[in-house]
């Protein structure tokens, strides 16, 4: 059904806020600008955005993607799409390699059958198994390995086109042989749960590696004798940044720091949700361990911090609070993690011949309408 969302403020495909309408027709955006003959949104006082893409999210309402059950994909992306998530690159923790398979399959089985009412699932997001056990994070040190290009070939061959990012420490042994397969094969490697030092970053980068995993969290620390990982991925201006914007994984002064750093094109924002998400405070399972909740916050048995507890549009809200343009805090939402996953050309900006994946926000930011693919939702 044809909409014709009038009178916002629309955020074009340079990423700066205009005045004008916006058609959809079906699926996909038609217009930018009027149609008399459409069911009419007046968006009057409101932004009108693109849906966000959470390329690093494991859960939310009690469900996670490594143990899923009948009910897991339309739970956890029912939730995200009322919260205005429109796509997903789940990622999955580090586990067995059967588990992981399975799980795999999962996924690519979410991909293929999108449901009504339900976030997009657009690819997969291996968060391991190839990981520094100094900087393992709430990941079990048992599903902790060295790279072995066998397993990663088949775990490729499990996702085909749908593994879209692999998280790994790019200094143990066997990681340049994966890095090179997996950009081969078009998947992004993403520096993460690494002890690496400045060089062996670099080299990395010169295979081709291109993304720092949750910056600052589970890596070497940037030093002014040692630059580290951070100090690397910081460095280097060809390379993307995750950033958990909860302002519980990393301090508003450091987020404000790293835009100054790398700008509103080489951050990806995400949340790293966990099981909890959307959920009261308590003790969960996940994976063989239990996280418990408290005040928003997701902790491990021994007290180590863990994933994150809220939605995209929290991050892009407080990314605002401290002074970051809300045009900036979209895109780190939508176009760049579009890109990374390779979706860019269909989803991600509000660009006709793109899917209608669309928010409307308030003067607050609070979302007032979630349009997902061409469909009025909330």
């Amino acid at each position: 059904m044809a909409m014709w969302i009038k009178g916002g403020k629309l955020l074009n495909d340079d990423f700066q806020f205009i005045t004008g309408d916006l058609q959809t027709n079906g699926e996909q955006i038609e217009a930018i600008g009027s149609c008399e003959k459409a069911k009419a949104i007046d968006a009057s006082g409101c932004y009108v955005v693109p849906g966000f893409i959470d390329t690093h999210m494991h859960g939310a309402m009690g469900k996670t993607f490594i143990d899923f059950d009948a009910d897991t994909f339309e739970t956890i992306a029912g939730f995200e799409a009322k919260n205005g998530t429109t796509s997903l690159v789940p990622a999955l923790s580090a586990a067995k390699e059967e588990k992981l398979i399975s799980s795999i399959q999962y996924l690519r089985s979410c991909a293929e059958n999108t449901k009504k009412n339900c976030a997009a699932v657009y690819g997969i997001h291996l968060e391991g198994p190839y990981f520094s056990l100094k900087y393992k994070g709430a990941h079990l040190p048992e599903n902790i390995r060295n790279p072995d290009v066998q397993e990663f070939e088949r775990l490729l061959n499990a996702a085909g086109r749908y593994l879209k990012i692999i998280t790994m420490a790019p200094e143990l042994p066997g990681a340049d042989s994966v890095i090179q397969k997996a950009c081969e094969a078009g998947v992004c490697v993403s520096a993460g749960h690494t002890d690496a030092v400045f060089e062996q970053v670099k080299h990395a980068l010169s295979l081709g590696l291109k993304q720092g995993t949750h910056l600052f969290n589970a890596m070497r620390p940037l030093s002014h004798r040692e630059p580290g990982t951070a100090g690397a991925l910081l460095s280097d201006e060809t390379v993307k940044c995750e950033l958990i914007c909860d302002f519980v994984h990393i301090h508003p002064e450091v987020v404000k720091l790293v835009y100054k750093i790398k700008g509103r094109h080489k951050i990806n924002l995400i949340t790293d949700s966990e099981i909890a998400a959307g959920m009261p405070d308590g003790d969960y399972c996940v994976n063989g361990r239990v996280l418990s909740v408290r005040d928003k916050k997701t902790f491990t048995e021994d007290g180590s911090l863990a994933g994150g507890y809220s939605c995209l549009i929290d991050c892009v809200k407080n990314l605002v609070s401290v002074g970051i343009p809300l045009e900036d805090a979209c895109m780190m939402a939508s176009k760049n993690p579009a890109e990374t996953a390779g979706i860019y050309h269909k989803t991600g900006s509000l660009t006709p011949g793109k899917l209608a994946d669309i928010l409307i926000l308030n003067d607050k930011l609070a979302i007032k309408h979630v349009i997902l693919r061409g469909t009025l939702i909330f």
